[in-house]
């Protein structure tokens, strides 16, 4: 079971869940909630604190362990920002391969961070280019060329990283035991690299609850599907021992695809007006990326359905530093 995996400590948990009483009264919901891991940890929060707690555990730099990460993303991915910064304060070597991405507001800044706390940043134009690299990078370390490294897939999505939302249901589940929050009808997240969302899925389901996980896809399909979902749900259960076969299959798996818009990274009027909202009313911090396009989808989610007296929680992931 989970208590038997190796986890570092990184983060600053459980992290709050709060009532968005203002946009409760601006949206006519009735019960609507956000878990507040953008608060996750000391060095910058977001959702990749949770999942680099296991997978350094499993690289961490004691005797006869690796001393070098090796991760991809986007070049303002928050993934890539939060190893960089975590990995050199828990002393890892980090190495980063990084595609171009379309200019963000939060771009600049990640990227700065990444170049300041990565020993070694590698750059490429496109992600299918990036891919290729990072299974080069692989096949070397797998033949014993250059310095042994742990890799790290994008988005830190692997079952082991996965494991930090299986985790964070428990939490949600005591938080709701203590009445700090009712149990949710649905829990809304978004969807990139799939492993918040399958964690999420294996969690509710573990613990007990209703609550019905609706991801919002935020990158393209090739990455971010029902399927490749499913199957990282699988592999979560096999590696912390559960038996799959009550494991959801992909049509059972839900994406909500309307909020995406135009492409990775490229914002929506929808996703923009949801940052402007969440900062007038709670003042909390969205970007155009993945959570103001999670919270757009969100509230057309809701409204199309007429979910609007169901209590309704938006698992926040933005790593603000």
């Amino acid at each position: 079971m989970i208590e038997s995996i190796p986890y570092y400590s990184l983060g600053n948990f459980p992290t709050p869940a709060q009532r968005l009483s203002n946009l409760e009264r601006v949206l006519g919901f009735e019960s609507l909630w956000i878990k507040r891991d953008d608060l996750s940890g000391p060095l910058g929060g977001g959702n990749k604190v949770r999942k680099l707690e296991y997978m350094f555990a499993a690289a961490h730099p004691d005797e006869g362990g690796r001393k070098t990460l090796f991760t991809i993303g986007p070049t303002g991915s928050n993934h890539v920002r939060a190893t960089a910064v975590y990995g050199k304060a828990s002393g890892f070597h980090v190495e980063c391969l990084l595609f171009k991405q379309p200019p963000t507001a939060y771009l600049e800044a990640n990227y700065r961070a990444i170049c300041e706390h990565a020993a070694a940043v590698y750059e490429v134009d496109r992600m299918t280019t990036m891919f290729v690299r990072y299974g080069y990078e692989q096949l070397k370390t797998a033949f014993g060329i250059g310095a042994e490294r742990y890799f790290i897939p994008a988005g830190g999505s692997s079952p082991l990283g996965s494991v930090g939302y299986v985790k964070a249901v428990s939490e949600l589940k005591s938080q709701i035991d203590e009445g700090i929050l009712p149990e949710p009808r649905f829990i809304f997240v978004p969807v990139g690299t799939c492993g918040t969302m399958a964690g999420l899925v294996v969690g509710v389901r573990l613990a007990g609850l209703k609550s019905h996980v609706v991801g919002i896809r935020v990158a393209d399909r090739v990455v971010a599907n029902s399927w490749a979902i499913s199957r990282m749900v699988k592999q979560i259960r096999r590696l912390i021992g559960v038996a799959d076969s009550s494991s959801l299959c992909a049509q059972h798996i839900e994406l909500w695809h309307d909020d995406f818009g135009d492409g990775y990274a490229i914002p929506t009027e929808a996703g923009a007006r949801a940052v402007e909202i969440m900062a007038e009313h709670e003042g909390i911090t969205l970007e155009n990326t993945y959570t103001g396009k999670a919270f757009a989808g969100l509230m057309h989610y809701v409204t199309a359905h007429g979910y609007e007296d169901e209590p309704i929680l938006f698992w926040h992931t933005y790593g603000t530093t």
